[in-house]
């Protein structure tokens, strides 16, 4: 598994987080539907963590990448050592998502020439909204589902503007769960909202030794020209100091 997005309600499975990895193949998949809260503890798996699953085709998902699970078929394996995860997304590669779709593909891993991280503060209402969906969503609950707490929202809208390989330049939301969590998990030991984006920042556009940022976009699966950013990918390099591929 290589991404898990920020859970989204969901009027058909109360909440659902976009998951995608790569098979030992070297092939995306998308997993869905993936009611991550409600998974038992032993189904729960991290990023770089192998997972095996039992699948069917799609209801009106055509992306070649997309595969609907059974849920309780979930069972999380080995984590891939660190010194094989270069090599195990190197091949995903594409200069620009303009490539990927030329390939037919809505699934890519995009080595960014530069990175600005922005954050903005979500005016109340907005924070309000959001809550208010995943409460209606969680009224969805059936008596086989688990209780879970309600999910709070981010504050912040962030996006990672960056330049692909082609010399495009972006602009999109983070929709990466670990960048959400950090956040949570800082504040929650006592740092302050300045403090927190500052680390995220410096964790995100420093360029340090020995270690490559990639960033994972996807489609939606109504608009397929549309792609997010659903991970930030931070990788060491086998050779120490390689640039980004030009």
């Amino acid at each position: 598994m290589l991404v898990k997005a920020v859970p989204r309600p969901s009027k058909g499975y109360r909440e659902t987080v976009c998951c995608a990895g790569v098979t030992a193949w070297g092939a995306w998949r998308r997993l869905y539907p993936v009611r991550f809260r409600q998974l038992v503890a032993e189904q729960q798996f991290a990023r770089w963590q192998w997972v095996d699953y039992t699948w069917q085709a799609p209801r009106g998902d055509y992306r070649r990448e997309s595969r609907r699970i059974e849920e309780n078929t979930l069972h999380p394996g080995r984590v891939m050592p660190g010194r094989d995860r270069l090599g195990a997304v190197l091949p995903l590669l594409r200069a620009s998502t303009r490539e990927a779709a030329a390939h037919g593909e809505s699934l890519a891993l995009i080595e960014p020439r530069d990175i600005t991280f922005k954050a903005r503060a979500k005016k109340p209402q907005v924070i309000d909204a959001e809550r208010a969906a995943f409460r209606e969503a969680a009224r969805q609950q059936s008596l086989l589902d688990r209780d879970v707490s309600d999910f709070e929202p981010c504050p912040y809208a962030v996006a990672m503007a960056f330049t692909d390989q082609d010399g495009t330049r972006h602009a999109p939301q983070c929709g990466d769960w670990e960048t959400t969590a950090t956040f949570f998990n800082m504040r929650r030991r006592g740092a302050d909202d300045a403090a927190i984006i500052a680390h995220l920042r410096a964790e995100f556009t420093e360029q340090r030794h020995g270690r490559r940022i990639f960033l994972a976009m996807g489609t939606v699966a109504k608009r397929p020209r549309q792609w997010l950013l659903l991970g930030v990918l931070r990788v060491q390099d086998a050779a120490p100091g390689q640039l980004a591929l030009l």
